[in-house]
Formats: structure tokens, sequence, C-alpha cells
């Protein structure tokens, strides 16, 4: 963007449509050249900022467009490394320290006051004398040196001036959207406005979508065909519809445009309002499209650290987004946290992007982390949630959309007093129990989402266990048989057959545990140990063994002997009626002690 009062509009002779004076002329790149030239001269002799200010203004004055001038510079000067001229040398009070241009000034004011204030020139230049003296340096010209326009141009990344044109049209259209009350964007094309909606909800705006089709778009013509058959018309409520935090929410508008210019087709519509002191306030229209749009870029928002460009923005909307994704991986639930995830579409043609999805067994769960809200935003998202349309029923859970609603208590933004538990209410009613978290500071809970999920794993675990349990318990069966046959009956683990039937180990675990329950004891050919399946034939050995060995250290050789795996030692020894006395944290000192009946 450029500053508000260096923008250049026309207005229709109807008065009824506003829009930027772009640069698009052979004048206007010849004025491009000569300012970059301007800055590339100045940052060769390392010259003031004051005079690099001079120099424009020059420009200036022969081109007789102050604002175009001063909006380019603007941009430039964003491409402009500014720094301190050499610190002076302090080689009395420590060798080889630097003085700061705020420690010269303190030093001389001191120095001042102790002299009765140096109310005469030739009183100033004596105290100005006495510090020089004092610090070894002339400190004349030093003292103001960190003065913005005593600045140095020490780096300028250069810009070709099509391209500083193509930026300054963007900027200006950005400018202008800071005063809208609403802003359309209509996308088509690809998956380019899933890109686009993406961004609109990373900049944290309050946004509506519709779904326009359209039946002109060859489907197969792309691997995302499935979303070339819509027109997405995304409506933005303005900075100006709202009485909080203005210049934020202006500024998150017009970060979206760079993504929305870069889309395969797009159009825009917003309407502005201009102040005027005859006439008071007035309400515009624009109108443009990538058709009758001028050269137009994005520039990236970054710039290397040493060239003094500010860092690039973060994947996340929100630190509340990235600090809640990290707490979820560290918790090590299974589940799959998608950034993000496709649209889902809902009716009456309208589009929900959720912020996360937790994806797992084919169920997926979503998260949306709100910011800014107001009544009106909280009754679409409830009309959104309540018609989202989907074949697919594991979406749904006692009627309701499967989501949770999570809400910055501290964002309530209103134009007039609405009752906030009243709006809670209503959309408390449109999910499930529990699934409406309020949350302060950032900081959104993690344990009911965790709980929830939780119970949806118990679920799915006795699902397939109940599933697979017949096939499971038959192959389990027949390769006890082959290996009689064989005699080489060997051991079994929950984690092999979890993997062939492609279900949870604890399904697995859950499915045997119920055959072993219903089973006479000596009618099961397999004991559950651990994480495996060891045969009864050699539970029954161990046994055996095991009353001639009093040690730990000899049971755990035993079971070394007849590849026991180790991992389940102690829980075998526990099986076969024993427990382990430790006498010391030695395990060599351990013994086994045979249980009472």
């Amino acid at each position: 963007m450029i500053p508000a009062q260096l923008l250049r509009v026309k207005v229709s002779n109807k008065g009824k449509h506003i829009a930027p004076i772009f640069c698009t002329s052979d004048e206007d790149i010849s004025l491009a050249d000569n300012l970059i030239k301007g800055f590339e001269e100045s940052c060769k002799t390392r010259e003031r900022k004051a005079l690099l200010i001079n120099k424009i203004g020059l420009i200036e004055s022969d081109y007789g467009d102050y604002k175009l001038v001063r909006g380019l510079f603007t941009l430039l000067e964003r491409r402009c490394k500014f720094v301190k001229r050499e610190l002076i040398k302090n080689e009395i009070d420590s060798p080889g320290a630097l003085v700061e241009p705020y420690v010269i000034r303190r030093k001389l004011f001191e120095k001042s006051s102790a002299c009765d204030f140096a109310l005469t020139t030739p009183k100033r230049d004596e105290i100005i004398q006495s510090v020089a003296s004092e610090l070894g340096q002339d400190v004349a010209n030093e003292m103001w040196s960190d003065l913005d326009e005593n600045l140095v141009l020490e780096y300028f990344d250069r810009i070709t001036p099509t391209a500083l044109l193509a930026w300054y049209n963007l900027a200006l259209m950005q400018t202008l959207m800071f005063s809208c009350t609403a802003l359309q964007i209509a996308l088509r094309g690809g998956s380019s406005w899933k890109e686009v909606l993406r961004h609109v909800k990373r900049v944290g705006l309050m946004y509506n979508i519709r779904n326009e089709r359209n039946k002109e778009i060859d489907q197969t013509s792309s691997k995302d065909a499935r979303y070339y058959d819509y027109n997405i018309v995304c409506s933005l409520d303005g900075p100006l519809s709202i009485f909080k935090m203005t210049d934020l929410y202006g500024t998150a508008i017009a970060k979206v445009l760079p993504y929305v210019i870069s889309a395969e087709s797009w159009s825009l519509e917003a309407w502005i309002i201009r102040n005027y002191s005859s006439v008071g306030r007035k309400i515009y229209e624009f109108h443009i499209s990538k058709e009758n749009a001028p050269p137009l870029i994005g520039l990236p928002d970054k710039i290397d650290s040493e060239k003094n460009i500010t860092p690039k923005s973060s994947y996340f909307d929100s630190a509340a987004e990235e600090k809640f994704a990290l707490r979820f991986q560290q918790s090590s639930s299974g589940w799959t946290l998608i950034r993000e995830p496709d649209p889902i579409i809902v009716k009456n043609d309208r589009a929900f992007i959720p912020d996360f999805m937790f994806e797992r067994y084919g169920r997926r769960i979503y998260l949306e982390i709100v910011g800014f809200w107001t009544d009106e935003y909280i009754k679409r998202k409830i009309q959104k949630i309540t018609r989202i349309s989907s074949d697919n029923k594991e979406l749904y859970k006692e009627g309701k959309f499967d989501i949770f609603i999570a809400l910055d208590s501290n964002y309530y933004i209103t134009s007039k007093y609405k009752n906030v538990e009243k709006d809670l209410s209503r959309l408390s009613s449109s999910v499930q129990d529990g699934h409406l978290i309020l949350y302060k500071n950032g900081h959104v809970p993690l344990k009911p989402i965790l709980s929830y999920l939780k119970l949806i794993d118990q679920e799915m675990i006795r699902k397939f266990a109940t599933a697979a349990k017949r096939e499971l318990l038959a192959d389990l069966d027949r390769f006890s048989a082959s290996n009689n046959q064989q005699n080489d009956i060997g051991i079994i683990s929950i984690s092999m057959l979890a993997e062939k039937y492609n279900i949870p180990s604890d399904s697995v675990l859950l499915a045997l545990q119920s055959r072993e329950a219903g089973l006479n004891v000596h009618d099961n050919s397999y004991v559950i140990v651990g994480a495996y399946l060891i045969p009864r034939s050699k539970i029954l050995e161990l046994q055996e063994s095991l009353n001639f060995i009093s040690s730990f250290t000899d049971a755990v050789l035993l079971f070394t002997r007849y590849k026991i795996p180790e991992s389940c030692h102690v829980d075998l020894i526990s099986k076969l009626g024993y427990d382990i006395i430790w006498q010391g944290i030695d395990s060599t000192n351990a013994c086994l002690e045979k249980r009472k009946a």
C-alpha cells in the first residue's frame, strides 16, 4: 500500500463509480526510470537521506504530479536499507569503544548545564569544542547523525521501471480497498480459488462464499477438474463495516489482493467510502477484472535480513493456530492433523474451509478457530454448519456436522450492544455438546478435543475388532494347525496381525481377548503375553522349567533360549504365576517368588 493522502483516483461523470489512476504510459515509465537511477546514484555515493529527498523533490517539481512521484518514492524507499554513519571512537575513556550520537548529545547538554547553559553562539562553540577535546573527535557533525534525515543509503534492491509501475498499480488498489465497506471477489479456474480463499482465512478476514456453477468448463482438462465447475464468489466485510481495529483489518484485506490477481481468472467489485468537506460521505462502486486491469504485480513481502526486509509471513493465520498445531503434534494422539483441508460444499451453493481437520480410520473431525467475530458473522457460521451437504455420513455425529468451534472471547466486535450469551447459545446448539470452546490469550484448550478423539479411538477399535474377529481367529487356527503338523509352533506378533488386516493393534488384542474369555483355558492354543501370542505348549514347558529357577537373570536366559521377545519377559513371568522381588536397581540381584494360589 501507499499512504492514503497519495492515492490518485478518478470519479465517473455520473458520480457512481471510482477507480485508481493507474500508470501505463511511456511518460510514467520514464519517470520511474529517473527515480530508480536517483536511488542508485545515492546508494553508490552513500548520500544522506535528506539529500536523496531533495533530489527526488527536483524530479517532482519537473514532473508536476506530487502524489505520483511521492507514491513511487514510498515504494522504492521500502527497498532500501538506511544506516547511521560510522560511530566515533572514544580513544580516551575506553580505547576502541564506540560512542553513540545520543551519548555525544548527553555530554554536550551536561557540559552546557554545568556552564550556565549556552545562550550565545560563542558559548555554544566553546562547549562543543570542550566536548570534542574530551572525546578526541569533532562532534559537531556527529551529534545528530542518528536522525532519519542524516542516515545514509547503504543498500538499494534494484527494480525495473515496468515492475515498479506494476507494483504501484497494485498498491493503489490496496490503498483504495482500505476504505471499502464490502469487497466481492469472483474467481474461476482450477484450484486457484482455493489458494485465494486460503489466504483470506489466513489473514483473519470475515467472509462469505457462494458457488455459481459453470457448465461450460471441460471437467476432464485438469487433475483439479472437480473444482472447475464452480465460480467462487467471495464476499468480504470491509474495514469500515466495523468500529474496532479498522487499520489492522484494512491491512489484512490489502494483503489478499496479490493472491487474487495471481488467479487464472478474476474479477473484483468493491464499495468505497470517500469523505468530502462539502457533501460529507459518499459511496462509490469500483469494478475491475483480469481482462481490463493494467499491469499488476504482487511483489514478495519479504527481503533478506541483510537487506532490511520484513520477515516471511507465517504459514498460520495467527499465533493461536500455530501454538495449537504444535501442541497437538506433541500429544502423539495417532490422528493426522491437516491444515486447511479441501473446501466442504454447503447447500445453497456455499463453501466452507475449516482451519484444521483431524483424520484417522477414514473419520474426519474439523476445527474452526475464530478470531474477529460479530453477531452477523456468528449467524452466517451457524447457517453454514447446519447446511453442509455430504454423502459421507462419517462427517456427522448425533445428526450434526462433526466440528469444534473455538472462539476468542476477547475479539467480539459489534456496532451496537448485543447479547453475547445469546449469540453463543445459538452457535452451541448447532454443534455437539462440548464442541464450542472459548479461549483467551491465544491458547486453544487441547483437552476437550483429545478426549473426543480418544472416544472415537475406542469406538473404532471395537468396530474393527468385531468386523475382523471371525476371519482373524479362523486364520489363527489355520496357522496353529499348520505349525502343529510341522512341529514348529512359533510366536506370533500382534502388530503383524494388525498390519495384515489393516486394523489397529488394539482391535486385534480386543478380538483375541474376547475369544480367550469365552474358552476353557486349555482349549486356547495361544496365550496373550504383552504384544505377542505365545503357544500354550511353549508356556507349559517354560512353567515346568521355571520351577527350578529362582533368579530373574536365569529366567531371562531361559526365555532367550526359547526366543521369547525381550519386551514381554516381565509380563510372561507374571503370567506363569511369579512375582519379581527387586533388591535394588541391579537386575542381577532380583529373584522370583511363586505367588500363592
